[in-house]
């Protein structure tokens, strides 16, 4: 026995692993309060690690607990853990990647996965550090990232969670039998069982981060924006991930939903709310969420977008408002997240992915290619008029702020790059800058830091970029930090460039396990990485090489951030789908774009504007 820890090392023996240059050896057994579980070591040229994979922390969200909030997992017997790398996803829609392996899909999804650096010991107290995967709220999962970087660099323990997607994580029925919001119920339980077990793992429950990126990190900015999850975790990294105004449902794109939902699964016309819900529950998974598909968000002929029962919504427990909707920094709804460290940013190009949405089809009906530049018409008459819209109403003279600011002469791709940072302002930058401003202000308790990252991935995880863009475009910080090939197959030029990016990967590893740790990114032989505050607003730029800056963006935060505001006071509660596409005549581009932003959200990689914004290109 090491420590207090009862760990038993079985029968050394080799496992042939799918993925080349795996060692799986020695199964370790590990005794948790709930129950025996077993896991396998592992070595790579990356490092060595210890990992558990398909650990449930919560009941099956099966039968009568279908569409309810998680109940957590009962002590078993025997053991739980097995030696894949892949544990299974959870029910969504998945649309295959070439050269994937097709993972099991199920219902019975409720599960993380935990990797530890080295020996198993309960006297270790190593800090955890819990990822949220991003992919809209509809797709993705835990296991997808490898992060045998961070623990075997960082020597932390890293936990990936699988939470519940779609309908069967979002749906709402607007009553306390079906409020909703089971997804972020699911998140809150895992963060829970690890305070209840991480420590047999050697881990620190009072060390706890939780991290994520695209939905995954807006997930975050929820879960620091609940008050009664103080106590659950002392940190939290947003990557390229907020929470904002049009990140959570209405009421009329929620009833739109249930409706589609009960007439198509034949549960509509019950007498009453339990017995509706009692017929959901008793229907086969695949009725359920292939019930209610892209398609069916848009609204006939005007093609809104109403992604109500897909999203976080108002439920009264967990929000009880549209936090996306500021408020003033001493809020009582900010004093749990003004306690804890924050760390945000994204990339200098989010925008490309939106703008990369617009099929040959509709270019063509324009009379303009994405590959050689973005015209002022799309920005002017279609995206700034849609954005307002969503936000404040239909307020003509603020579309025109915003096509003043973003419009510029000159040169051709000056012009395109310039557009494409409208896209990305507002659904990530500016809400990031927003969020870390409410924390940083006369805050003496905790600390606050930004980064923005400037520097391409060799490994592209969406599609390449038009030859005009300049800037690293959405998740292009993640192989720095994470083994991706889970997610899609890696090359061996890639991996090639990738080694050249070794130094880069580690100092980014060090910033981020350093803030799991102790707060504060900052180590030996790095950069030093300032803390924001309101008086410079510094951060850094993650390039080759890292250096300082500050004041991110303040013209396009101040735009950005008086015309939420003016939405605030029109249109409480806010609206998550507006008029932002008219006139479309080509019947056949629809599907076109489903079928390439399935690839997206397949590989977890799309984000959580995604269901609001995707169509804001294609007017």
């Amino acid at each position: 026995m090491i420590g207090l820890l009862k760990t038993k090392i079985l029968a050394l023996f080799s496992v042939v692993s799918i993925v080349k240059g795996v060692n799986v050896t020695n199964a370790i057994e590990v005794e948790t309060p709930s129950g025996w579980v077993k896991g396998y070591n592992i070595t790579t040229e990356e490092g060595q690690m210890t990992r558990f994979v398909q650990i449930p922390y919560a009941q099956p969200p099966v039968g009568n607990l279908r569409f309810k909030k998680p109940l957590p997992v009962r002590k078993w017997e025997g053991f739980q853990g097995i030696s894949d790398e892949q544990a299974t996803w959870c029910s969504q829609w998945y649309y295959p990647a070439p050269g994937t392996k097709t993972p099991k899909i199920d219902e019975d999804c409720l599960f993380l996965n935990i990797y530890v650096p080295g020996r198993i010991s309960t006297d270790r107290n190593l800090s955890v550090m819990v990822w949220i995967h991003g992919g809209g709220f509809v797709s993705g999962a835990g296991s997808l990232y490898n992060p045998i970087k961070l623990v075997s660099k960082g020597d932390v323990i890293v936990v990936t969670i699988n939470y519940r997607l779609g309908l069967l994580g979002f749906f709402t029925m607007n009553d306390p039998l079906a409020s909703g919001n089971n997804g972020l119920w699911d998140m809150i339980e895992a963060l829970r069982w690890i305070q209840n077990n991480i420590g047999a793992f050697g881990g620190n429950p009072k060390s706890v981060t939780i991290f994520g990126q695209s939905a995954g990190g807006g997930a975050v900015s929820f879960l620091a924006l609940i008050p009664q999850n103080e106590g659950l975790f002392q940190r939290a990294i947003c990557q390229s991930g907020m929470v904002y105004s049009l990140a959570v449902s209405n009421r009329k794109s929620e009833k739109r939903t249930m409706d589609f939902l009960l007439e198509r699964t034949r549960c509509k016309g019950k007498q009453d709310v339990a017995k509706t819900l009692e017929c959901l529950q008793e229907l086969p998974v695949e009725n359920i969420t292939n019930a209610v598909t892209f398609m069916d968000m848009l609204v006939p002929l005007n093609l809104t977008i109403e992604a109500g029962g897909f999203l976080p919504s108002i439920d009264g427990e967990l929000i009880k408002e549209n936090i996306g909707y500021t408020k003033s920094f001493d809020d009582e709804l900010y004093r749990f997240f003004r306690s804890i460290d924050f760390m945000s940013g994204t990339t200098d190009g989010e925008g490309v992915i939106m703008l990369q949405s617009i099929t040959q089809e509709v270019q063509n009906y324009y009379n303009f290619s994405i590959s050689e530049k973005v015209p002022s018409s799309l920005l002017c008459e279609m995206a700034a008029p849609g954005y307002v819209a969503s936000v404040a109403g239909n307020v003509p003279e603020l579309s025109q702020e915003i096509c003043d600011f973003y419009n510029i002469t000159g040169d051709t791709d000056a012009k395109s790059n310039k557009i494409c940072e409208f896209y990305g302002d507002y659904a990530f930058l500016v809400p990031s800058n927003i969020l870390l401003s409410i924390h940083a202000n006369g805050n003496s308790k905790s600390e606050t830091f930004q980064f923005l990252v400037t520097r391409r991935s060799p490994i592209a995880l969406i599609q390449t970029p038009p030859s005009w863009f300049k800037g690293a475009i959405h998740g292009d910080e993640l192989p720095l930090l994470f083994n991706v090939s889970s997610i899609r197959p890696i090359s061996e030029d890639e991996l090639e460039s990738m080694k050249r990016e070794e130094k880069l990967s580690d100092t980014l590893i060090q910033y981020w396990t350093n803030f799991a740790k102790f707060g504060n990114p900052n180590g030996e032989n790095i950069t030093e990485w300032p803390s924001y505050d309101m008086n410079n607003k510094r951060y850094i730029v993650i390039d080759n090489p890292i250096h300082t800056s500050e004041n991110l963006k303040p013209r396009a935060t101040d735009l950005l951030r008086r015309i939420t505001e003016i939405g605030r006071q029109r249109m409480e509660p806010a609206v998550s789908s507006a008029n932002i596409l008219h006139n479309v005549k080509s019947p056949n581009f629809l599907k076109d774009i489903w079928s390439f932003h399935g690839n997206l959200f397949q590989n977890g990689f799309s984000f959580i504007y995604l269901l609001c914004y995707i169509l804001l290109l294609l007017l």
